[in-house]
C-alpha cells in the first residue's frame, strides 16, 4: 500500500483490489483479518481527504467488532412465544450464531447442511453445542410463516429492537453469516463458512 501511493491512481485501485478480494463475502481468499490492516493503513493515509477516509473508517470498526478471541457482544433474542433471552445465558461448550432470513436460498442451503451433519447433530444430542438462529430483519410475517420448517431443537429467534441490524451490533454485511463462540463466549470463527465450522468441531473432537 506504500508503494502504490506513489501514485493515486495506482492507490485507488489496490485499495479496490484489497476490498475486493480480502473482505468481499463471495470472495474465496477473504480475510478479515488482513483486511483490517489495509483499513488502518487507509485511515491514516495522507493520500486520502478526510471524507475519503469515512467509509473506510467504517469498514475498520465493523470489522473491529466480535474478533476472533474476543468477547462476543451480548444481545436479546425473542422467541415465537415471545419470550426473551440473552445470548450470555446458553449454556453449552460450543454456541453456533446463525444469522439468516428465511427467503434466502443460501440460508436454506445451509440448514439443510446443518440439519443433515452428522458432527453437528452428535455434538448437539450430548449438549455440547448448541444453535441460536437470528432474523435480525424487521418482516416478522416472513419469519413467522417459517418458524414450523425450522429444526426444533434450535434457538429460532428474531431480533425484535432491529439493534442488531440498525446499531451494526455484529458486522452483517451478508446473510447468512455465521459465528461460532466458546462455552465463555469468546469468538471462535467470525462470519465463516459451514466447512470451516464444521472442521474446527472436528478437530477438537481428534
Amino acid at each position: 500500500m506504500k508503494q502504490t501511493e506513489q501514485d493515486s491512481a495506482m492507490f485507488q485501485y489496490f485499495s479496490e483490489m484489497m476490498e475486493k478480494y480480502l473482505y468481499d463475502p463471495n470472495s474465496p481468499l477473504r480475510n478479515e483479518e488482513m483486511y483490517i490492516a489495509v483499513l488502518e493503513y487507509l485511515t491514516e493515509s495522507s493520500s486520502l481527504s478526510d471524507v475519503e477516509k469515512i467509509r473506510p473508517a467504517h469498514l475498520l470498526e465493523l470489522a473491529l467488532k466480535n474478533r476472533i478471541g474476543t468477547p462476543a457482544t451480548d444481545f436479546t433474542y425473542t422467541l415465537a412465544n415471545g419470550q426473551t433471552g440473552k445470548l450470555y445465558n446458553i449454556k453449552a461448550d460450543y454456541l453456533l450464531l446463525f444469522f439468516y432470513n428465511p427467503d434466502c436460498h443460501a440460508c436454506q442451503e445451509i440448514t439443510r447442511q446443518m440439519e443433515s451433519s452428522f458432527l453437528i447433530n452428535e455434538f448437539s444430542k450430548s449438549n455440547k453445542l448448541k444453535i441460536l438462529a437470528v432474523y435480525p430483519d424487521e418482516d416478522l410475517d416472513a419469519w413467522k410463516e417459517h418458524v414450523s420448517v425450522m429444526p426444533k431443537e434450535w434457538i429460532n429467534s428474531y431480533d425484535k429492537s432491529v439493534s442488531l441490524k440498525n446499531d451494526e451490533i455484529y458486522d452483517l454485511k451478508a446473510i447468512p453469516t455465521l459465528y461460532l463462540l466458546n462455552k465463555e463466549k469468546k469468538v471462535l470463527l467470525k462470519d465463516a463458512t459451514f466447512q470451516q465450522i464444521e472442521n474446527y468441531l472436528s478437530q477438537t473432537t481428534n
